[in-house]
């Protein structure tokens, strides 16, 4: 009864950290997955594979909300020795057409323990939210890893155009080289 419980609390606690990997198919607006509701927290696991190039996210929000964006690398070579200038940045399109450009300003560990993986965040923010869809834009001047997190109200949620990841593919992409996960 006990392992029953375990596997139930478990499931219920990857439930609530949606993964979702990212691909080169999402590097622009059109073919980014969209979250229809901008506030459930998901975690993009995605990589910059060359200089430039770039992994987008869409995600819906209304004027009462809040966007929170959280950008991550994993805590492994080759990511964790880069400089900050080096690190991927975030590029967030509100939907009245207003960027913001977020970059590294801090290294804090976190430690994930439905997947047991351990990153390192180096950005956040939160802003009083605009009616409408946001783009959110990752890219960076070299190849990295990271995870994007959008959202920090624990439920479950949908994404729209791209399947839901499990443990196994967190736990491949945070196994692989940059350029093999694209």
């Amino acid at each position: 009864m006990n392992r029953l419980l375990a596997n139930l609390m478990l499931t219920a606690g990857l439930l609530l950290h949606i993964p979702v990997v990212l691909t080169r198919a999402n590097s622009s607006r059109g073919k980014a997955p969209t979250l229809p509701d901008g506030n459930i927290s998901f975690a993009f696991y995605g990589a910059i594979d060359a200089p430039g190039e770039i992994r987008t996210v869409r995600a819906e929000l209304r004027a009462d909300q809040q966007l929170f964006v959280e950008l991550l690398i994993p805590k492994l070579s080759p990511e964790q020795d880069l400089p900050e200038s080096d690190l991927p940045f975030l590029t967030i399109t509100a939907p009245s057409g207003a960027e913001r450009v977020l970059t590294a300003s801090r290294r804090e560990t976190f430690d994930e323990p439905y997947t047991d993986t351990s990153y390192l965040s180096y950005l956040t923010g939160r802003f009083p939210a605009e009616e409408g869809t946001y783009t959110l834009s990752v890219s960076g001047p070299t190849a990295a890893r990271f995870a994007l997190a959008v959202g920090d109200d624990e439920r479950p949620g949908e994404v729209l155009d791209v399947p839901i990841g499990s443990v196994a593919d967190v736990h491949h992409w945070y196994q692989a080289e940059p350029a093999a996960i694209g």
